[in-house]
């Protein structure tokens, strides 16, 4: 088995709970335009989706005015609910302080704007959001871009996602995908998609590259 050299991780409900926040937008989102309530449960299965595909789930259509519209209205105050997870940081630094590689590749636009918010833009050495590729996940080419970003091969890296898509993605990439299930995806479902491990927690996650964050 190949060292690894980098670790590579999804955004939503990986390192950061969304999820409150997703919902409480897009549900502010619909009274305003007069369509239908999207409960929590929804919103949860529709994450590692891009907010088209979201949309065209939630209500059937999408619209160009309605994404202007949202960001204008709603994006600032999503983003005032994000939350790391409490291992988030501890993960980063320690993966970054043996040398690990690290790297944000998340089907969001502009996937820098929310880490910088959160202040964890600098614990990346690559990141990648929709604006850098010509296809989303679960198409490998995000992960691929990040790769050759770095320098590093596929078979030295892992990219540790919430979702069936992270796995895919990584399969689909030739990266080992570690699932972990912070989110709306349990062991089987990511196994199912290709996952080469499952864990509860990036902490485990980081142990499965030989680094153990400190507490």
């Amino acid at each position: 088995m190949s060292e690894i050299k980098a670790a590579l991780f999804d955004f939503d409900m990986t390192l950061v709970d969304s999820s409150w926040g997703i919902a409480h937008c897009t549900n502010e989102f619909a009274k305003l335009k007069g369509l239908r309530p999207v409960p929590r449960e929804t919103v949860m299965a529709a994450i590692g989706l891009t907010i088209i595909d979201s949309w065209k789930m939630y209500w059937g259509e999408f619209r160009e005015d309605w994404l202007a519209e949202y960001r204008e209205k709603f994006r600032g105050e999503e983003r005032k609910m994000l939350r790391l997870f409490p291992d988030t940081v501890p993960t980063l630094d320690a993966l970054r302080s043996t040398g690990v590689k690290t790297g944000l590749v998340s089907n969001r636009q502009f996937a820098r704007n929310p880490a910088e918010y959160l202040g964890i833009a600098d614990k990346f050495d690559v990141i990648i959001g929709l604006e850098d590729v010509t296809h989303a996940k679960p198409d490998p080419e995000p992960l691929l871009t990040a790769l050759s970003r770095l320098g590093v091969e596929a078979a030295q890296a892992v990219y540790v996602g919430d979702t069936d898509i992270d796995m895919k993605t990584a399969a689909a990439a030739g990266v080992r995908g570690i699932g972990v299930t912070t989110g709306n995806f349990g062991a089987e479902q990511h196994l199912a998609a290709g996952a080469w491990r499952v864990c509860g927690s990036l902490a485990e996650a980081a142990a499965l590259c030989g680094v153990e964050p400190r507490k």
